[in-house]
């Protein structure tokens, strides 16, 4: 929180003679990834509606900027669509399939997804060397 006040504080010429008025803080009870889940079922459209129709048809949304046109298409380039379906390609070269919200809460609730997740509370275990017959 100093950190963020000190950048903050960096930010802002004030006056003298004038009264410098107080910053407006506030603090989130949710994660930000999920208030744009509540926006998209609001919309019924999935978050990646526009990459896949500047994938596949080279179009743009209605009202976009031209730094809204600059930004997609960085975004496009990485990722790929297969008939219907858009997948992300990661740098490894692993395709990770784009899900809207309502998959999404349907493979938190699942519970194959969640056996089978990472494991990143589990302490390592030691490796035991094998040899070959």
């Amino acid at each position: 929180m100093a950190n963020a006040l000190a950048t903050l504080a960096s930010m802002i010429k004030a006056n003298k003679k004038e009264d410098v008025r107080p910053i407006q803080m506030s603090i989130s009870e949710v994660p930000a990834h999920y208030c744009n889940i509540k926006e998209e079922e609001m919309d019924d459209h999935p978050w990646y509606q526009d990459i896949v129709r500047y994938v596949k048809n080279h179009e743009y949304p209605e009202q976009a900027t031209e730094n809204d046109k600059r930004t997609l298409r960085r975004l496009a380039c990485e990722y790929v669509l297969d008939g219907d379906i858009l997948y992300k390609r990661r740098k490894d070269q692993i395709l990770l399939k784009c899900v809207d919200a309502v998959e999404a809460s349907y493979a938190k609730k699942y519970h194959k997804c969640q056996i089978y997740g990472d494991k990143i509370h589990v302490p390592p275990s030691p490796l035991h060397v094998m040899t070959s017959p």
